[in-house]
């Protein structure tokens, strides 16, 4: 039987959900405070941390991230780039970035030990993604047809699931390859980046984006998301054409705090829900 301590420990849940995505990336940016304090260096992007001491809370990072983003649930349109986002993130945190470079370095012996531990971690996410994709499929409280309904979910949904296609083509061709995964941890970085912005934009209280708007009103703050993120990208290609060798990790945890806004946004919005008919107001974060 439905309780309403039942329905309080649930919002409670997606409360902290939404807090520990605006907490978990606070471990990577401790540990590589303290890395480059103690060595008075900075990497050339986040994934270059991969095979040095902040290793493991890089790949914790992103797969506690990429797990939450999936356990989130949102309108159609959010719910299916959110999911894509979390498959993704699996691949930046398990495919290291410049593995050709780390493998020359390595003796054969070593060497097949790395790819093998890739391959075996990028097919076990496969087998794992395709279960949990078969009992969202079953189980999930709206149908794919919604996305179908309104034009603007309609494209979106299309290019990100043309997407993900080309995306699995490219991922499954490298582990087969058993070489050095080339292009799949960029790729799906920027696949990751392009799937936040459209469960960013799902919340612009555009009408063809959802039967509802999900904006709280902060349409005007989303929007600004999603140009701050475009103009992340331009940003990385003039710092690269000045030669900045720290480029790409500036720009990561720029789009980074882009991603914690978008966050504190959401945690906003739906801290509490509004009261239902009949009842009296709760409390309300204050605007």
């Amino acid at each position: 039987m439905h309780t309403p301590d039942d329905e309080n420990q649930g919002r409670d849940t997606l409360r902290y959900l939404r807090l520990m995505l605006l907490v978990i990336p606070l471990l990577l940016l401790v540990a590589i405070a303290l890395y480059t304090w103690w060595t008075g260096r900075i990497g050339d992007s986040i994934s270059s941390y991969y095979l040095g001491p902040a290793r493991n809370l890089f790949v914790a990072m992103m797969v506690s991230t990429g797990v939450l983003l999936v356990i989130y649930k949102g309108p159609p349109l959010e719910d299916q780039a959110l999911n894509l986002a979390g498959f993704y993130a699996m691949f930046v945190a398990f495919v290291p970035a410049g593995l050709g470079q780390t493998l020359s370095t390595l003796d054969p012996t070593a060497e097949r030990e790395l790819i093998r531990s890739i391959q075996v971690s990028v097919v076990a996410v496969l087998v794992v993604a395709v279960a949990f994709a078969w009992l969202e499929f079953k189980t999930r409280s709206w149908s794919p047809s919604s996305l179908l309904r309104r034009t603007g979910s309609r494209w979106l949904a299309a290019a990100s699931t043309l997407l993900v296609a080309g995306f699995l083509v490219l991922l499954l061709w490298r582990t087969l390859e058993g070489k050095d995964f080339a292009g799949v941890h960029l790729s799906a970085a920027l696949l990751l980046l392009i799937s936040m912005g459209i469960a960013i934009a799902s919340h612009l209280g555009s009408g063809s984006l959802g039967d509802t708007d999900t904006s709280g009103g902060r349409a005007t703050h989303y929007a600004g998301l999603l140009i701050l993120m475009a103009l992340g990208v331009v940003a990385w290609g003039v710092l690269a054409a000045l030669g900045v060798s720290q480029a790409v990790f500036f720009i990561e945890w720029y789009e980074i705090a882009l991603f914690l806004y978008f966050w504190y946004l959401e945690a906003r919005r739906t801290w509490n829900p509004g009261p239902a008919p009949g009842t009296a107001p709760g409390r309300h974060t204050p605007a």
